[in-house]
């Protein structure tokens, strides 16, 4: 018999999911939503099922007039067409604040009423999984041929991470990588047919592209805690382990990872963190992006940023995307990528239905469409070899380095962990504490929190 909800569980998971304010906030804002010249349908109040079809419901957090939203209901309606014995309304169920987190999902759990299928934020996956909140789909993915050679690793890694059991099916994701401006490379008497590959080549192209007006700085070269600037980020390009496996342990205090963050004070000792502070503060969004607006001349930033950034705002600025450059000595090319899947709630009443419609939601055909149309990037690598995905040379950088992108480890306290290493990033580049003592902190509390979940 599976294992109640109890309240105490409904509690802990609700309090867990508190951090990703931090994660939100921190954050540049949600990447707008690239307009789709492709007609789609507006999502519309659920109609009467035709006689004889079972009913159930798909929560989607998507703003209901959204392009995200628009090409999901269109393969919604697909299936309803192409489906004889089911039908799938589309209920909007938004997301909780500033978080990835719902509320009202969590409730319908508890209370025994959840939908037969949902959108799911593919990071929060084994956090909801270990607090008994998801159906594991282990056995029907298998007797559906369903494996973990259709998707990038990254991605099954992240639906699979709890227990070894599969609790989501990964639909689309997205990675990071240095965005580089032309003129102001040029203007440094840089060469930009031979861009950095070592993180040393890399600091002295920061430094030749800050420009001060006598006292004023005007442009930073490059500002490591901007964008996707996080401690995990550059933790996977020093080479870092953020989580033993065998130890079932977390690392944060890996010391390449210390090294990694050594590496980003560097910046606020020698360009002075006072003074990129005030400069930051200028920093606005979409038109106003720091990067579209001159005042970062590199920045570390996701593929996202191309289609709703530089084509919507900018596209006459030249600009040029290479892998993070990482040290010579033990580093290598890394990215991490997050993104969105389909779950099954725990107590769903119709499974095999909530099945039928995931699985056909995120097959090789309708992943490719929605991906195309929204200006996401697929998980499942068959659907990645769609030539549509390599039309812009600088999008193909990043669709190069899905095979090799980590994910963030898929943890209970994945949350608590990126919330006190946002914390402790901030400390460091603020100089409040050394590298080692943050990492020392975060991982004696990140384990503390782990034992919540081993027995």
């Amino acid at each position: 018999m599976s294992k109640a909800i109890t309240r105490r569980a409904l509690l802990r998971q609700a309090a867990a999911t508190t951090g990703v304010v931090v994660l939100m906030a921190c954050q540049p804002a949600k990447p707008a939503e690239k307009p789709t010249a492709e007609v789609v349908q507006q999502p519309t109040a659920a109609q009467p099922a035709p006689a004889g079809k079972l009913v159930i419901d798909f929560w989607d957090p998507s703003t209901p007039e959204s392009a995200w939203a628009k090409s999901k209901k269109a393969i919604l309606d697909d299936f309803n067409a192409k489906s004889e014995k089911i039908q799938v309304n589309m209920v909007f169920k938004p997301t909780t604040g500033q978080t990835q987190m719902s509320e009202a999902l969590l409730t319908a759990i508890a209370g025994g009423t959840p939908p037969d299928s949902a959108y799911f934020d593919r990071f929060i996956v084994p956090t909801w999984a270990a607090e008994n909140s998801l159906t594991d789909l282990t056995e029907l993915a298998n007797a559906a041929g369903i494996k973990a050679e259709d998707y990038f690793p990254f991605a099954w890694k992240e639906a699979s991470g709890w227990k070894g059991r599969l609790w989501a099916l990964p639909h689309d994701t997205d990675d990071r990588a240095v965005y580089i401006n032309v003129e102001k490379a040029q203007k440094a008497g840089l060469d930009i047919n031979n861009p950095p590959k070592y993180i040393d080549e890399f600091d002295q192209w920061a430094e030749a592209m800050f420009e001060y007006e006598g006292p004023r700085l005007i442009t930073a070269g490059f500002i490591p805690w901007a964008q996707q600037g996080w401690i995990y980020s550059y933790g996977f390009s020093w080479n870092g382990k953020f989580f033993d496996e065998e130890k079932q342990q977390v690392t944060a205090n890996d010391p390449r990872i210390v090294a990694a963050c050594e590496w980003m004070a560097s910046y606020s000792k020698k360009y002075d963190i006072a003074t990129i502070d005030s400069f930051s503060q200028a920093f606005g969004q979409e038109a106003q992006e720091p990067f579209v607006m001159g005042q970062l001349a590199m920045t570390y930033d996701g593929d996202w940023r191309i289609a709703s950034v530089q084509e919507r705002y900018a596209p006459d600025m030249e600009y040029i995307v290479i892998p993070m450059p990482y040290p010579k000595d033990g580093g290598r090319v890394a990215t991490w990528a997050g993104g969105w899947s389909l779950v099954i709630p725990r107590g769903a009443k119709n499974v095999d239905a909530g099945w039928e419609f995931i699985s056909f939601f995120t097959n090789v055909d309708n992943m490719v469409k929605f991906c195309v149309e929204t200006s996401h990037i697929p998980t499942r690598t068959e659907s990645a070899k769609d030539p549509r995905f390599r039309e812009n040379k600088w999008h193909a950088v990043f669709m190069d380095l899905l095979p090799i992108a980590d994910a963030r480890p898929p943890l209970p306290i994945g949350q608590f962990l990126w919330t006190a290493l946002a914390e402790a990033r901030d400390l460091i580049v603020h100089l409040t504490k050394t590298p080692q003592e943050a990492l020392d902190d975060v991982t004696k509390r990140a384990n503390e929190e782990m034992k919540k979940y081993q027995s």
